[in-house]
């Protein structure tokens, strides 16, 4: 029994197989976030690329609860399926593969996408002279270029660092901490708990080298050091978990105590900040987003034990998703603010819109082996001929 879990049986945690698709399916949720979350950004107070006339608060709530969880949870499956790749493959063969995975996407979203998306806003809207406010908006000092490519660079970061750590000390290839370590998994929920409290004061501390300008506009604006500095504790969490295999099957079991636990505590930072010290709030995030991130793991572990086709292809697709729905979103927010609807009813057209315009793209891509390797950094392997 573990202190103070009541946790149900019926929630399985996944064999030790190739390929962890539960992670698989999770990781591209995470990345289907976004739709709502930027989409909310047009209807919230506050500017923002594109806007809605009408605004509501109620979208101020929905944007900080899906960043709570998502990129924190996104970057932990990240780390785990790096330390994964590094146990089976040399450092030699996996910086390469990752480095084909990541860059075209992050090269043709930042040359291609992002610029063309403000210049069409700009043309959309009637702007008097949309080349000169474009360049204006492209050679800002204060903006990140990068967009929401920003996670593709923090990425490209920990792939080059975790690989560099491997080369100098090989050892650490196929480092892993075997048994059923019994301590470990009694005692799961206190450790997840006391983790959440590390990650939120490496959250804390990074919050106060951006407040106290020990980072400047340039690192944090064109580096994306903030973020880097946010998101590698949950990155390291997950290589970890990775070579901890008692601890990994632990953590893809259900808790209802976490669960809990996260929906309490992130209702608290996000619905009832003021209740919370500004201090706090930092740690009490880190603890919700961990117990969230392990309820909706444990949740879908429960559901897939294998490959299922509409998880394979959610998976495939949610990299171009996610590279084209920002773009979209944008691009129909003028548009959709022309109806004579509600708040609530434009946002969710919005969110279909971005969904499946995107889904449609990608159906598009995948038929160009070209296009693939570009937007999605996957080559298409040649077929023997016959």
């Amino acid at each position: 029994m573990i202190p103070g879990d009541s946790t149900s049986n019926s929630f399985r945690a996944p064999q030790e197989r190739a390929r962890r698709h539960d992670l698989d399916a999770l990781r591209a949720v995470f990345l289907l976030f976004g739709i709502p979350y930027h989409a909310s950004l047009t209807v919230r107070p506050g500017p923002w690329i594109a806007n809605f006339h009408d605004r509501s608060r109620d979208f101020i709530e929905i944007a900080d609860y899906l960043h709570l969880f998502r990129m924190p949870g996104f970057y932990m499956i990240a780390g785990y399926f790096a330390a994964m790749l590094l146990h089976r493959r040399p450092v030699a063969s996996y910086l390469p593969s990752r480095l084909h995975r990541l860059v075209p996407p992050f090269l043709a979203g930042t040359f291609l996408l992002v610029p063309a998306m403000h210049f069409l806003l700009l043309l959309e809207t009637g702007h008097p002279d949309p080349v000169g406010r474009w360049w204006e908006i492209m050679t800002m000092i204060e903006r990140n270029p990068f967009e929401h490519l920003w996670f593709v660079q923090v990425l490209l970061y920990y792939t080059a660092g975790l690989a560099a750590l491997v080369w100098l000390f090989p050892a650490l290839a196929h480092a892993e901490l075997k048994g059923e370590r019994r301590a470990l998994v009694q005692w799961f929920v206190p450790i997840t708990l006391a983790t959440g409290l590390v990650l939120g004061l490496c959250d804390l501390g990074s919050l106060q080298l951006e407040r106290y300008r020990y980072l400047s506009n340039f690192s944090v604006n064109f580096l994306s050091a903030r973020y880097a500095l946010d998101y590698l504790p949950w990155f390291l969490l997950g290589a970890v978990l990775q070579r901890v295999p008692a601890l990994d099957r632990r953590f893809a079991r259900f808790s209802w105590i976490l669960f809990l636990t996260g929906l309490a505590a992130s209702i608290m930072v996000v619905f009832y900040p003021r209740m919370v010290p500004f201090l706090c709030r930092p740690v009490l995030t880190g603890v919700a987003a961990i117990c969230l991130t392990q309820a909706a793991l444990g949740a879908l572990a429960h559901f897939i034990h294998g490959e299922r086709r509409w998880v394979k292809s959610l998976v495939s697709a949610s990299f171009v998703i996610y590279l084209f729905h920002e773009p979209l979103i944008v691009l129909a927010t003028p548009l959709l603010d022309q109806l004579p609807l509600p708040v609530w009813p434009k946002f969710i057209l919005l969110c279909l819109t971005a969904f499946f315009g995107s889904y449609g793209i990608w159906k598009m891509i995948r038929l160009s082996p070209a296009l693939r390797y570009l937007f999605n950094g996957e080559r298409v392997k040649k077929r023997p001929a016959h």
